[in-house]
This record gives C-alpha cells, sequence and structure tokens, in this order.
C-alpha cells in the first residue's frame, strides 16, 4: 500500500469518525438552535394502584410553527406527589422538580438526567424535612449549588445544596439564609452572583439580595435585601423571568380568584438600570384582557436568545401554556397554547433555549 493510499484511508476515517460523534443536545446540521420547554403540572394519582399520571411535558421546538403539536410533546412520569416549581440549565443538564407538598407530604426535589437528545431519565432526589413549601429554585453552575426558596406562615428561607445532581436520598442543606421580616418571596433567579427573589404580597415586586451567593457562612439570620424594587398595583406576584441578553424582565401577576380572576404579565425593558436602586418600577407593556385569556399566570419564561421573539406563561385557571411575542401589550391573543392531553393544571416553566 503506497503512502498517497493510506493518507487517503485515514482521512475517510477520520471523516466518518468526526460526523459521528456529537456532543450533548446537539441537533441536526441544518439547525443548531435548541428550544425546549419543560411544564411542571401539580396533579397526581393518589391510588398507588393505579398508573401514574404524566405530570411533567416536554415540548421540543418550542418556538416553532405550532407548539407541542404531535410528535413535539412528550410526557414524563416524575415522582413528585403533585409537581411544583422545576428548574433547567443547561450546564446541570439535570432537571430539578419539587412537590406541591400541599395534599400529600412529599418534602423532596427530585432530579432527572437529560439525554443527549432531550430525554429524560429520573438520576436522584434531594430529600429534606425543611423541602416542605419550596416555591422557586435556581442553579449557580460554577458552584454546582442549587438555591431553594421555601416558605411558611412564620418563616421564609433559602437553603443551599452542593453538588445537588449527586444527590441520592436525604442531604443536609450547606446553607440556610432567613430572610428577614418573613417577606413573602416566591421565584429566585441570580445575576452576576446577586440573588433575585420575587416578592408576592399587595405592591409586591422583586428584592435582590447582593450577597447572598458569595456568602460562606452556614446560616445567615435575618437576611435583608440590599434593594427593593416595588410594582404599585400588584398584588399576586409569582414567577418572574430575567433576561440578560435583551435586557428585560418579565413577571406573572393576577388579581382575584377562581375563574373570576385577571392575570397579567408585566413587562419591563431596560431591566439592569431599574435595578440599581430601590424605588418603584413601572412596566413598559402590560399583557392583560380577556382576550389573552390569562387567568390566573403562575409562571413565565422569557426566551433570552438574543433578539428573540416569545415568551411563555403557565395559567393554573385556564389550565393552558401560551406563548406571546415578548413586543406585545394590552388585549392580544396568544400567539400559540398548550393543553396537556390529560388537562391537567400546569405550574411552573423552565425554557431551555440556545444557539
Amino acid at each position: 500500500m503506497t503512502f498517497r493510499y493510506l493518507y487517503t484511508l485515514l482521512a475517510l476515517l477520520t471523516l466518518v469518525a468526526s460526523s459521528s460523534c456529537k456532543r450533548d443536545d446537539d441537533e441536526p446540521i441544518v439547525n443548531r438552535d435548541i428550544s425546549r420547554l419543560y411544564i411542571s403540572y401539580s396533579e397526581f394519582e393518589r391510588d398507588p394502584q393505579r398508573p401514574k399520571l404524566k405530570n411533567l411535558y416536554v415540548i421540543t421546538a418550542a418556538d416553532s410553527i405550532e407548539l407541542g403539536a404531535g410528535a413535539f410533546a412528550q410526557g414524563y412520569q416524575s415522582n413528585v406527589q403533585g409537581g411544583s416549581t422545576i428548574l433547567f440549565h443547561p450546564s446541570a443538564r439535570t432537571i430539578f422538580q419539587a412537590s406541591l407538598n400541599t395534599t400529600q407530604a412529599d418534602t423532596t426535589i427530585y432530579s432527572l438526567r437529560v439525554g443527549d437528545y432531550g430525554a429524560l431519565s429520573p438520576s436522584g432526589n434531594i430529600a429534606n424535612a425543611r423541602l416542605n413549601g419550596v416555591r422557586g429554585l435556581v442553579y449557580h453552575p460554577s458552584l454546582d449549588k442549587l438555591y431553594a426558596v421555601r416558605v411558611s406562615p412564620d418563616s421564609s428561607f433559602v437553603y443551599v445544596f452542593n453538588l445537588p445532581r449527586g444527590i441520592r436520598n436525604y442531604a443536609k442543606t450547606s446553607q440556610n439564609f432567613q430572610i428577614a421580616d418573613n417577606r413573602p418571596v416566591w421565584d429566585a433567579a441570580i445575576v452576576q452572583s446577586k440573588m433575585y427573589l420575587s416578592r408576592t404580597e399587595k405592591d409586591g415586586g422583586i428584592d435582590i439580595y447582593n450577597n447572598m451567593v458569595i456568602q460562606r457562612d452556614t446560616l445567615v439570620p435575618n437576611v435583608k435585601p440590599d434593594i427593593i424594587l416595588t410594582i404599585p398595583g400588584s398584588e399576586n406576584i409569582r414567577g418572574m423571568s430575567i433576561d440578560t441578553v435583551n435586557n428585560m424582565l418579565a413577571v406573572a401577576d393576577f388579581t382575584g380568584t377562581g375563574a373570576s380572576s385577571v392575570g397579567r404579565i408585566l413587562i419591563f425593558d431596560n431591566f439592569s438600570e431599574m435595578a440599581k436602586s430601590t424605588g418603584n418600577i413601572t412596566p413598559t407593556r402590560i399583557i392583560t384582557g380577556a382576550s389573552t385569556g390569562l387567568k390566573q399566570p403562575v409562571d413565565v419564561d422569557l426566551d433570552f436568545r438574543k433578539d428573540s421573539d416569545y415568551l411563555f406563561v403557565a395559567d393554573a385557571v385556564s389550565k393552558k401554556v401560551y406563548r406571546f411575542k415578548k413586543t406585545d401589550t394590552g388585549d392580544v391573543k396568544p400567539d400559540k397554547e398548550f393543553v396537556s392531553p390529560g388537562n391537567y393544571t400546569p405550574i411552573s416553566l423552565s425554557l431551555d433555549a440556545r444557539q
């Protein structure tokens, strides 16, 4: 065999090998964008003799022409006793899903591994008696820490778990942050090592804690926010989403109860400027009205890719997940909507959007 033929053979083998090796979450070469929406549902089957419900749905291509049509919506049976807040982070390659923990005691955060092409498989659970009212979850990739927001009538805490992907059963908290004045915090986000917590009350808003993430003490009592952002007129703030790429904040809020409730999505452009000091902040746009279908929005997620188009909303009363344009305002129809096959109640969203 001549050297020329040997070189040709080696080149062909290299081409085959390189084409067969795909990194995690690669899409077909014609489209490397990822847009997967993870939805947590609050229903669960109480009878152990009956099949479990599919309380977690994954919508692939959530930014496509149809939302979750046909094979683009896949249901899974997670172990939560009624799904509550859900979180996915690409660096963790793991979904964390907390239990609602209202009609059934289940003080566990369950984790599911996300495979190369989006398939889910159970991978562990974080069990701790303190996890009896988890509202928000946020993951810090470089520290490999999971932060859980827990609120009860007499206390508000942020609990921290180190190396959460490796936990398979009971785990002690590595840090406990007691929120001052039992502030009614809800959702959580981390931006530039600052903790953002949404606050649900009349004239609620967003609280910013500058040192919580970098704090090393294991027990920190009476933690007060460094910046308090108030949204006048808000009544029941729930989930929030901070888009640092396009510099936006979206907040879910509603008034009233049940079928008579009225939902709103509050959108704040140029949010980084608003977040510099304590004070009132005013929405740039508000999506609300009969045409929107919003009754009781409990979570919202922005697509934070540059110049992206959409935001997603979970509504607990209409039992729908809505997709709106980020530029929408007023009484507009949703761009698309998704209803689970079992007509379950969506309670939390987590969007994996990458390019």
